[in-house]
């Protein structure tokens, strides 16, 4: 709840300083008689004392209090503020009330209120806060809705928030900020659906604005109605050829329809009109490689990467292609390079492991360590990584020592607990592994992967196999098209003898993963059925993906001994 409100606070831009302030008393207190006057200034010191040592809740009821006396919007914006601090939504909703009988006026009241009744989970109240507010003449600009989007827009389910946002509709039908504001919000939340019509009468109402045109245009690519998109789009760019936006949203919309040539041409197109546009020449390095061309992706990842903005990105993408190449040594350069922004951990992550396969280990397990020592929010995750690397150089011991350490700290963290079970798995320590698992379990009963790997371990071990269907049948309850759940399924299934059971499962796994161990399997459950020559075609199929792969030249060993 904390980081909710503070949220709040900083978002809606009403009570700036960081702390509650001591309060000097304001000039409408000089108005009041002596006797009142004297008592409003002692409870305003009382107030302030009170703030200052954390009493909060004493400090928004004084504010609150002497605010009401003094007809004074600052001393209830004051009140607002310490109740926030406090974490007391319905004296910040009291104080706010106030202020809003004082000032009545006041946008960042209402504002205010809508957002903290919305917070507390009343949206009806919400939204009659939200017609108050747009009763008020003095709030129609587009900045106006879109602070108001994103004030409300605080840990709050979407269909919440766009119910509560419903009001703009209600009250302003015909106003276009608050159609564009409701529709930019709903595409942004996913909920493109119910943009539809707002956008729609948004573009009536604007037919020559492209702001309107093109979030029109995305909400019908959302939708699925990427024809009509196409078509808004070409007959807005015969008017406006050289418009970069709509022609990229063009691009989209045709790789929507599979029409790769015609986004290429359309990428290209906005890079000859504007060479130094970086989402066109990252859009067209992308497609092409996804094409095949390298040459030309790696030319235009190269341009990219002098742009100091686009650096990071560039060379992420640089360090992709030559991985997918084979060629390690460029690919660790590559991804050396990328120093910070959204790909910066998956950079990290990366260069490690190509690291530990190109014969380095330690520099691999160093690396992550040495990022894990300086970031906070993604310590557990690097950690995590570092036992992997561990675990594939064949270094369990390591690898438990290094996540009983990070246990030592956090408990009962079941990222940690799950790491370590696998690594007692490969200790063939499997009673510390259960003990890891039923942790978990204690915690989440529904955890899918600890059920999974638990039911896992005991049938591959041929163990308890009616113990590990159960385990697994409720691992597929949580997740039912979950690949690895299927797989698990399926091999429980083959252990039991049920291999037209376990043929359904395993294909229906391979179908959303064609990993190598599902392969392995479906390939035993059809040589266990006799039919060995379509066993070796499904093992050749798992070979051409992965033809250094344990466990397919395993099975291919029992097929052709």
């Amino acid at each position: 709840m904390r980081k909710q409100l503070l949220t709040l606070v900083a978002g809606s831009m009403l009570l700036g300083c960081a702390s509650p302030p001591p309060a000097s008393p304001p000039a409408a207190i000089a108005t009041l008689r002596d006797t009142r006057r004297d008592e409003a200034v002692l409870a305003l010191l009382l107030a302030d004392m009170a703030a200052q040592h954390g009493d909060y809740a004493q400090a928004a009821a004084k504010y609150t209090a002497v605010a009401e006396q003094a007809r004074d919007a600052e001393l209830a914006r004051r009140a607002v503020q310490a109740a926030l601090y406090g974490q007391d939504v319905p004296a910040a909703i009291a104080a706010a009330q106030a202020w809003q009988r004082i000032e009545p006026q006041s946008v960042d009241a209402a504002q205010l209120l809508t957002g903290l009744e919305l917070q507390r989970g009343n949206a009806e109240a919400a939204r009659t806060h939200l017609r108050s507010l747009l009763a008020l003449k003095n709030f129609s600009s587009r900045q106006d809705y879109l602070n108001l989007v994103r004030l409300l827009n605080q840990n709050v389910p979407p269909e919440t928030l766009l119910g509560v946002l419903d009001a703009l509709l209600e009250s302003r039908p015909d106003d276009p900020e608050a159609l564009f504001a409701y529709s930019l919000a709903a595409t942004g939340l996913g909920q493109a659906q119910r943009a539809d019509k707002p956008s729609a009468r948004l573009l009536e109402l604007q037919p020559g604005v492209d702001e309107a045109l093109l979030l029109r245009a995305q909400v019908l690519l959302q939708t699925g109605q990427s024809q009509a998109a196409s078509e808004l789009l070409r007959g807005f760019l015969k008017a406006h050829p050289r418009h970069a936006q709509a022609r990229l949203t063009l691009a989209r919309v045709l790789l929507e329809e599979k029409d790769y040539a015609g986004a290429r041409d359309a990428f290209e197109t906005v890079l000859k009109q504007d060479p130094a546009n970086g989402d066109a020449r990252l859009a067209a390095a992308l497609l092409a490689g996804q094409l095949g061309d390298r040459r030309t992706a790696r030319a235009q990842l190269l341009k990219l990467a002098g742009d100091e903005k686009r650096a990071d990105q560039a060379n992420f993408y640089l360090g992709k292609l030559a991985e997918d190449a084979g060629n390690p040594a460029q690919a660790i350069d590559h991804y050396a390079r990328v120093k910070a922004g959204e790909h910066y951990l998956d950079a990290l992550l990366r260069r490690a492991n190509l690291l530990a396969q190109q014969g380095d280990l330690d520099a691999g397990v160093a690396l992550l360590a040495a990022a894990a020592s300086e970031s906070e929010d993604n310590r557990t995750r690097l950690l995590l990584a570092q036992s992997d690397l561990l675990l594939q150089g064949n270094r369990a011991l390591q690898a438990e020592a290094l996540i009983n350490e990070a246990l030592a700290q956090e408990p009962d963290s079941m990222d940690l607990l799950f790491a370590r079970s696998m690594v007692l798995e490969k200790l063939n320590r499997t009673a510390e592994m259960e003990q890891d698992l039923r942790r978990i379990l204690e915690i989440d009963p529904k955890n899918a992967n600890a059920l999974n790997a638990w039911g896992y371990t005991l049938a591959d071990r041929g163990e308890r196999l009616d113990e590990a269907h159960t385990l697994i049948s409720r691992a597929l309850e949580q997740s039912p098209d979950n690949p690895y759940i299927l797989d698990s399924l399926g091999w429980v299934l083959f252990r039991k003898g049920d291999l037209v059971g376990a043929e359904s499962y395993l294909r229906r796994a391979l179908s959303l993963l064609p990993d190598a161990e599902v392969y392995a399997h479906l390939a035993e459950v059809l040589h266990a059925q006799g039919r060995t020559d379509e066993a070796r075609k499904v093992l050749a199929e798992g070979l051409d993906k992965s033809p250094k792969d344990a466990r397919l030249l395993g099975v291919q060993s029992k097929l052709d001994p």
